[in-house]
């Protein structure tokens, strides 16, 4: 079995404040698009978890959410073998969440080939355990996320967004970024949820992320990149997440495709993508 696991973009992020529990409490917008990992899930015989990637950069196994899904889930099933392969192509630490994206895909494929007929709700609940994002990648539509991400409101975005993503292979720890976060408050998801139902495309400038003023404090370059892709022609540039991936929204194909040409080989990553909404 194959799996895609499309990464996701916040188009809004505000910290509203911190939480008893150490958590911040957040009001985000988050779609997927058109990058993805591609997850490839096999029964065996021998009753083991074997693992193999294109890429050494995940560190053990064992910390990797793909196992931990896994981890959950054996006890459901005698025949617990299971062969993954991992092509990773979302880049990591990046404010694109492709590590919850996998695991959001794995409890699916394992779903399937164990026959645990778990409905959504069943999996978002144990994707949850494993992480806050989780939840999101099996609604498959984009969705405004409160609490600390858990509580989610999918809607459909009619909005045909122009995007190119960069990222100049900077890691940041989200768990960096959320220590020094201020509390906000100030972005107007509501208004900006029914813009994007109705296709408003004036709803681009109210686009927003509080976590920017802790990033580029700390990654000023990452600043020059966003304004770079600003100079280039974007209606706007910002920060996914807690980064250091930037995309940049453009109102044309011809202005999109000029800055993907002077982008290109000046990063890491430079990519076209579309927003998946079904």
């Amino acid at each position: 079995m194959e799996r895609k696991c499309y990464a996701k973009i916040n188009l809004t992020l505000d910290s509203l404040y911190k939480r008893d529990d150490g958590y911040h409490e957040i009001d985000t917008i988050m779609a997927r698009i058109s990058l993805f990992d591609r997850l490839i899930v096999n029964t065996n015989e021998d009753n083991k978890f074997t693992y193999e990637s294109n890429t050494d950069e995940l560190g053990r196994v064992e910390d990797n959410l793909i196992y931990k899904a896994y981890n959950l889930l054996k006890g459901r099933v005698k025949n617990r073998g299971i062969d993954v392969k991992l092509i990773k192509n979302i880049p990591l630490a990046a404010g694109l969440a492709g590590g919850s994206t996998d695991a959001a895909e794995m409890i699916k494929a394992l779903n399937i080939l164990w026959d645990l007929r778990m409905d959504k709700k069943e999996m978002m609940d144990l994707g949850a355990r494993l992480g806050a994002d989780i939840p999101f990648f099996f609604l498959e539509k984009t969705a405004r996320a409160r609490g600390i991400g858990e509580i989610l409101t999918p809607f459909t975005n009619k909005l045909n967004l122009k995007v190119l993503l960069v990222n100049d292979g900077t890691e940041i720890s989200s768990a960096y970024v959320y220590k020094n976060l201020k509390d906000y408050g100030f972005i107007d998801n509501e208004r900006i949820v029914r813009d994007l139902i109705e296709a408003n495309y004036g709803v681009i400038d109210k686009f927003s992320n509080v976590m920017e003023e802790v990033i580029f404090e700390k990654f000023p370059h990452l600043l020059k990149i966003r304004d770079s892709l600003i100079n280039l022609g974007a209606r706007k540039a910002m920060v996914s997440g807690s980064g250091a991936s930037i995309f940049a929204i453009f109102a044309d194909e011809k202005s999109l495709e000029e800055a993907y040409e002077k982008c290109l080989g000046k990063y890491k990553t430079v990519m076209k993508v579309d927003l998946i909404d079904d």
